[in-house]
């Protein structure tokens, strides 16, 4: 069934952004087709009853078969012909399906203007972001002919509060746009890293043969008629079999117990040219998840010789990817709470609560950027974390002040804290030197993340920041708090990224995962050093140790 699905979902294009949008566009027309239907089957079911006369049943059927061929041919040109054309007359047919939904008073000043946000905000997801304003322009215009045609004023604080909108999406479309385009720079250089050590792992494997017994990968060498001619110990430990058995083996013979069809054909496609570097593909071999890189071994000459295959325990590393898809899913989540905030909004000016142009309208907008805001740190996190995991992060050492640190987080963090009830204090130890070095940027994020934290899972009492010298050469920074404290069974992988206590705590915190991980990556790269102490119910206090830079 789901295979059914995905083949309806999905299409073919070599540009990745390009599938996914249309891959979206196929979820909406497909989501909204059936919709219709069950509409235009309730209204079948509504006339014969005698529920409804038969002219308003007529014109909801015509309204259902119209959308329906619509529909179908603009999902006909997203999978075989253009998406950005089928995603255009989607939009289009959008538009002029909620311009013609109600009655003209209502669609210009009433119940169903705020239905104009729905293409607003799908456009810069559908096509490219600056698109919603394009389509706001042309949305501001329509009401504006419909409403100057039954002698209405146009509604400009709700056309105004449009653009407003078509701003959030831009920033929230173009954020998320960077952060796919980084994650598939970092993948693209770890396919590089492992095809250049692969073939540096081929070249080295006539010349070393204590090399090769001493390595953790397992690894196998076919000569040119397929049959295994050498094993490393680690092979037979990651396949399950012994030595003896893998050795005058073929591929097939060695995935046959253990392999799908489907993943055994992908590794037999990679064996088939032996003069070719292939990259890494991964498969499921048992309860194992394996990396699978193939390389040509060479003669001096240069002639091929045989294949060397390299196998690699993945699980950990799918687990993790697992999780990251998990986190996507999460993102995705916390995104609709802002954007529900937009509409909520945005519903205000249409219906003028505040009045034309008035301050609390300008107040208003100013509540959506700050809904905006939440959505771009999420998204930040994200990048922060790519940079870090692509070792791109680098530091900018400055002199700072301790004192002048501590008050800003306090400055940025005290409102959140005292609006919950929570006490926000801070202590900087005389024997703190006034001037430090440091990258000021960091810590201050480092330290946000941090009281973030604590306010977060504290439901009363107080947080702490403290900053003092444990011994002569280093200087520590220490966030304390009263709060629910991390079970000792989680302390282990508290700092891992996309990681959170249990899925009762994330349900009731929302949050990426990636606040605690992002510190202790931070830390490692000044070469410090973070610790936890905490206790169920006690609080929990988070301690950064750096090294004492003079300045």
């Amino acid at each position: 069934m789901m295979r059914i699905v995905n083949q309806l979902l999905d299409v073919p294009s070599i540009d990745p952004e390009d599938a996914r949008r249309r891959k979206l566009l196929n979820i909406l027309l497909i989501g909204i087709g059936t919709i219709t239907l069950l509409i235009l089957l309730a209204t079948s079911v509504a006339n014969i009853i005698g529920l409804v006369n038969q002219d308003e049943a007529a014109l909801l059927v015509y309204g259902c078969l119209v959308t329906l061929i619509g529909i179908s041919i603009i999902y006909v040109i997203n999978r075989y012909w253009s998406g950005w054309l089928a995603s255009l007359l989607f939009l289009l047919l959008l538009t002029v399906i909620v311009a013609f939904s109600d009655e003209p008073q209502q669609v210009v000043n009433g119940r169903a203007l705020f239905l104009f946000a729905i293409p607003v905000l799908t456009a810069s997801v559908l096509l490219r972001p600056w698109v919603s304003f394009i389509m706001t322009g042309l949305i501001d215009l329509m009401i504006s002919v419909i409403a100057l045609r039954i002698q209405f004023v146009p509604p400009v604080p709700t056309m105004l509060g449009f653009f407003a909108v078509a701003l959030v999406a831009w920033l929230a479309a173009r954020s998320l746009e960077q952060a796919l385009e980084d994650l598939r720079t970092i993948n693209r250089e770890l396919d590089q890293r492992v095809e250049e050590r692969t073939q540096e792992l081929a070249e080295a494997l006539g010349k070393n043969q204590a090399v090769l017994e001493s390595i953790t990968d397992g690894v196998v060498v076919f000569d040119n008629d397929g049959l295994a001619i050498v094993a490393n110990p680690a092979v037979a430990t990651l396949l399950g079999r012994p030595a003896d058995e893998i050795l005058g083996s073929d591929i097939k013979m060695l995935m046959s117990k253990d392999v799908s069809l489907s993943d055994q054909g992908t590794v037999t496609d990679l064996l088939r040219d032996k003069g070719k570097r292939c990259p890494s593909v991964k498969i499921e071999w048992g309860d194992k998840i394996l990396s699978v890189s193939v390389a040509p071994v060479r003669d001096d000459s240069g002639r091929v010789i045989g294949t060397v295959v390299v196998f690699r325990d993945f699980t950990r590393e799918a687990e993790v990817e697992r999780m990251k898809r998990a986190f996507v899913s999460t993102v995705s989540h916390e995104l609709r709470t802002p954007l529900n905030a937009i509409l909520g909004y945005a519903d205000m000016l249409r219906e003028a609560v505040y009045g034309p142009l008035s301050d609390l309208q300008l107040d208003t907008i100013e509540r959506i950027i700050v809904n905006s805001k939440r959505q771009l740190n999420i998204v930040n996190d994200l990048l922060d974390q790519a940079q870090i995991e692509a070792g791109r992060m680098t530091l900018s050492v400055t002199s700072f002040s301790a004192a002048d640190l501590v008050d800003d987080v306090q400055g940025v963090m005290g409102v959140l804290a005292q609006k919950i009830g929570l006490e926000l204090t801070s202590h900087v130890a005389d024997d703190v030197p006034a001037t430090l070095s440091g990258d000021r940027q960091r810590l201050h994020q480092i330290l946000i993340n941090l009281v973030g934290n604590a306010i977060k899972f504290t439901d009363k009492g107080s947080v702490h920041v403290r900053v003092y010298r444990p011994n002569a050469d280093h200087w520590a920074l220490a966030v304390s708090d009263t709060g629910c404290g991390v079970p000792p069974e989680a302390q282990s992988y508290v700092f891992d990224p996309f990681r959170q206590v249990d899925s009762s705590v994330t349900r009731e915190y929302t949050g990426s995962g990636l606040g605690l991980s992002i510190v202790k990556q931070l830390t490692t790269l000044m070469d410090g050093e973070v610790t936890l102490t905490s206790e169920v119910g006690q609080g929990s206090t988070f301690t950064i140790v750096l090294p004492l830079i003079p300045t």
